[in-house]
């Protein structure tokens, strides 16, 4: 190759990265769409927002790449970092104050997806104990008040939940909603327990959907009332079939066929526009609270998304204000996401956030201290 060669050679691989590193720009860039526009409405920065982990750093290695080349390139992802800043604030605690002893909270709320207490054995090794491993793990964690979603209850003679929980917490104030009973022993729905007396309770259905719903729970606090929602959301609904396609899809030896593609799509569209319709019903029911709100569930959509944007839009959310690291709560093959939340409003206050990787469903609990105002 002559000298003149080379040097063509180099500045179009030059140029090939630049190029390379303006496409992540862009789809970065389209990431910080998804908060504000509804999936129904544009599609595509919905599905970007469940990959803005790996986007941000793409783009934080381009920077890198291009700082240590001196090359002024570097300030294209930079400029594209620094504009995302409060699209990275709700994907990274950075709390580092602990929480502080001499106040101790109000309420210890914990929320938790328990997959139906594992009752159709999907977890290799747990069989029928994963109801009681739950169990134990809440009683030493000793919450006030517990938000379950995908509970399920038997009956007081096939899987029961209700009667051993309340106690094993020494309780006898629970909410339960069923958006599915099948016989007389098979119950699937939320559940709210407390140790603190229930006043009201309500239910909230979804028309779009035959398996999600939210309710809620008016509990009194010494002489305060907080209204607590529980919620969960659309699932994408993936198969074991799904999962092996997706494997197969960045496995160069195999080749999936574009139909498995498009079904998968067609999923996650189905799901997202499903979610924003259901997260507009639960914003008008929080906005409709007489009184301060704590608001958890499964909501099944990252930080970077319509659905989170709604629901938290006026609320704190308690680990951006009290919570370290990634906080991921999905305890399933997809690493760093957090699909899980607890929000609550001004009047509140939450300390000691945290995730319990324990793993007795696809989801880590979570939990924190609440602070009520001063009497």
């Amino acid at each position: 190759m002559t000298k003149s060669g080379f040097w063509i050679f180099r500045l179009g691989v030059k140029m090939l990265i630049l190029l390379v590193n303006l496409l992540f720009i862009f789809l970065l860039l389209l990431t910080y769409l998804a908060p504000s526009i509804s999936p129904d409405r544009f599609f595509a920065p919905a599905m970007l927002g469940l990959v803005y982990p790996l986007l941000f750093v793409i783009n934080l290695l381009f920077m890198t790449f291009w700082l240590v080349r001196l090359k002024y390139y570097f300030l294209f992802s930079l400029i594209s970092l620094a504009l995302g800043w409060n699209v990275m604030k709700v994907n990274v605690g950075l709390n580092t104050k602990a929480p502080d002893e001499n106040q101790a909270g109000n309420i210890k709320f914990l929320s938790y997806n328990v997959r139906l207490f594992d009752q159709f054995k999907w977890m290799p090794g747990q069989d029928y104990f994963t109801r009681n491993n739950i169990f134990n793990f809440i009683t030493t964690e000793s919450p006030d008040i517990v938000n379950f979603q995908e509970f399920f209850h038997g009956s007081e003679t096939y899987f029961p939940t209700i009667g051993p929980f309340l106690e094993s917490q020494k309780t006898s104030h629970y909410h339960t909603d069923y958006i599915k009973v099948v016989g007389t022993n098979k119950h699937y729905g939320l559940a709210t327990f407390s140790r603190f007396p229930i006043v009201n309770r309500g239910s909230i259905r979804f028309g779009n959907s035959t398996s999600n719903s939210g309710m809620f729970t008016d509990i009194v606090v010494n002489r305060d009332t907080v209204r607590v929602f529980n919620f969960h959301f659309e699932s994408i609904r993936l198969s074991n079939a799904d999962y092996k396609f997706v494997t197969e899809f960045i496995d160069p030896g195999m080749h999936p066929t574009s139909s498995n593609s498009r079904i998968i799509l067609g999923k996650f569209h189905n799901a997202f526009v499903k979610r924003a319709e259901q997260a507009r019903i639960a914003k008008e029911h929080i906005a409709q609270s007489p009184y301060p709100v704590i608001v958890s569930g499964d909501f099944n959509d990252t930080p970077v998304s319509y659905v989170y944007h709604q629901i938290s839009s006026g609320l704190n959310d308690a680990f951006i204000e009290s919570g370290t690291g990634f906080g991921s709560t999905y305890a399933g093959n997809i690493p760093f996401i957090r699909i899980d939340y607890i929000l609550h409003s001004d009047q509140l206050r939450a300390q000691g956030y945290q995730t319990h990787k324990v793993s007795f469903s696809d989801h880590y609990p979570i939990s924190c201290d609440f602070l009520l105002p001063l009497q």
